[in-house]
């Protein structure tokens, strides 16, 4: 296998000690309590868990600890019941099945799982399964939990009677792959497939892979298989049989590996910004940001000093002037920059990130976090994080963003929004904030001009034409009462729609 160095190095450790009981055994020595065989294996997404679980089950056979070097793969659907009963009667039958080899549980933690009712019979799996491994099957079959690192940490702390059953030297956590050993992979991959990779389809693989790379949901192994299985078919799909030639059939190219979209994309990130009406201003601060990017880039590439780039921003300015439809730009220009892998943006408020209890609010805050990672974290009204006053939890979803963007890197951009002073007391609510942005960007209300410009480009968005004294009017109405342009724009085409005219 490609990588696992720790792993090779542990299992191999575990092999000689089994082999070094099982001598023992031989030679007429008593082992009290017995060779234990369970264990646990964490890791991210095809990390290799249930492979290297296969692998594991043949030792033991080899060794001659087990009878049989199968093992029975099953997860919660399969062990958990609807009614009281089920579940110990379907767990009983898996580990009778399970018997002479091994009973594979993947993602085990969701047998456990917090805030659920209590008709979940999660518990009585558990349950279940340890009186099985404590009692007369003990030794007849071996146990191989898996899931992510995090989940089950907790889930071995909330079930010590579960935990008990598993000596540290049989807990084995598989680190994610590095992306030249997933480039190893992907080679592996396409040679079982009698494929080759050019250079340059090795340099586009790496591209894809570490795009791909955003958190810990990241696929390795299985995001590997699927780009090289996409490029196959990719090449399958787009060669002519009557005039392809011999390496048609057997090289993979860079435009193999290329995503469709690429292929014939629209306008760019800058270029629907110019399209924009007005915010002149704020053109001129993105472009310039834009450039600044492309030289640092530039000189990275010739091996030149770079500065830093600090792309958290601020944006200021009233209700409807643009600032979330330029987050969403703005995070599109730095996907195109390769300076955000997804490029997408994530909109929340107070009432996204802050709950009601303890402990609460640090976890909605990470999640919303983890599901901007690779894009935009866009706190609209950011100021509310400190409008609750004393015993307020806004300040805790603060101290908690502070610490994700500095965990995160450049894997992360947090853009404030809001009014510019209440914005003001916000940075200054925690000493990290304000150090970690540097880009303030304000966006000046519409002026009426802009707004008639964009409310004729809605009418037209709409299939409307505006009638020749239908701007004077739509002027007078907006002066008297201000109302939003798009407001109007919407009224007024429901009045046209329901008295065929322009009132």
């Amino acid at each position: 296998m490609v990588g696992l160095k720790e792993i090779k190095y542990r299992i191999k450790k575990l092999y000689q000690y089994l082999d070094y009981q099982q001598e023992r055994l031989k030679k007429g020595y008593q082992t009290k309590d017995g060779i234990n065989l369970h264990m646990i294996l964490t890791g991210n997404p095809g990390t290799g868990k249930t492979h290297l679980a296969r692998l594991i089950a043949k030792i033991y056979y080899e060794l001659g600890l087990l009878e049989r070097p199968d093992v029975l793969e099953v997860d919660r659907s399969q062990l958990v019941g609807a009614y009281v009963g089920q579940t110990e009667e379907q767990t009983m039958r898996l580990i009778e099945q399970a018997k002479g080899g091994v009973l594979f549980i993947d993602e085990a933690y969701s047998l456990k799982r917090s805030g659920v009712s209590a008709n979940d019979y999660g518990q009585a799996a558990i349950d279940t399964l340890v009186a099985a491994m404590t009692g007369p099957m003990d030794g007849s079959f071996a146990v191989i939990l898996a899931g992510y690192p995090t989940e089950m940490r907790a889930f071995l702390r909330a079930n010590p009677g579960l935990r008990s059953r598993f000596p540290d030297h049989n807990m084995l956590h598989i680190d994610d792959y590095s992306i030249q050993e997933l480039l190893e992979i992907g080679e592996k991959i396409a040679i079982e497939n009698d494929f080759l990779l050019t250079s340059q389809a090795t340099f586009e693989l790496k591209r894809r892979l570490e795009k791909a790379k955003v958190d810990e949901s990241f696929g390795n192994a299985r995001t590997t298989k699927a780009i090289i299985l996409e490029s196959i078919f990719q090449k399958g799909a787009n060669v002519s049989i009557d005039s392809a030639k011999k390496d048609d059939f057997v090289l993979l190219h860079a435009e193999d590996f290329r995503e469709e979209q690429q292929q014939g994309k629209g306008k760019s990130g800058l270029e629907e910004l110019n399209d924009m009406i007005g915010l002149e201003q704020v053109k001129e601060e993105i472009h310039a940001l834009a450039s600044f990017v492309r030289i640092q880039q530039k000189r990275r590439e010739e091996g030149l000093q770079t500065l830093p780039l600090e792309l958290h921003s601020v944006f200021t300015g009233e209700p409807g002037t643009g600032k979330t439809t330029v987050a969403k730009l703005f995070a599109k220009v730095l996907n195109e920059l390769d300076l955000l892998k997804r490029g997408h943006v994530v909109v929340v408020s107070r009432a996204d990130l802050v709950a009601g209890y303890v402990g609460q609010t640090a976890e909605k805050t990470k999640e919303k976090v983890k599901d901007a990672l690779g894009g935009v974290l866009f706190i609209d009204e950011a100021y509310g994080l400190i409008s609750g006053g004393l015993g307020d939890f806004g300040l805790e979803a603060i101290h908690t963003l502070v610490s994700e963007m500095t965990e995160h890197g450049d894997n992360l951009v947090v853009i404030l929004a809001g009014y510019e002073r209440e914005i003001d007391l916000l940075l200054d609510s925690n000493p990290g904030l304000r150090s970690r942005f540097k880009k303030f960007i304000h966006f000046h209300p519409y002026s009426t001009d802009e707004l008639l410009q964009i409310i004729q480009k809605n009418a037209n968005d709409s299939g409307y034409l505006l009638a020749a004294d239908a701007e004077e009017k739509m002027k007078e109405i907006y002066m008297n009462s201000q109302m939003d342009m798009r407001d109007l724009l919407l009224t007024s085409l429901k009045k046209q729609s329901k008295h065929n005219r322009y009132d």
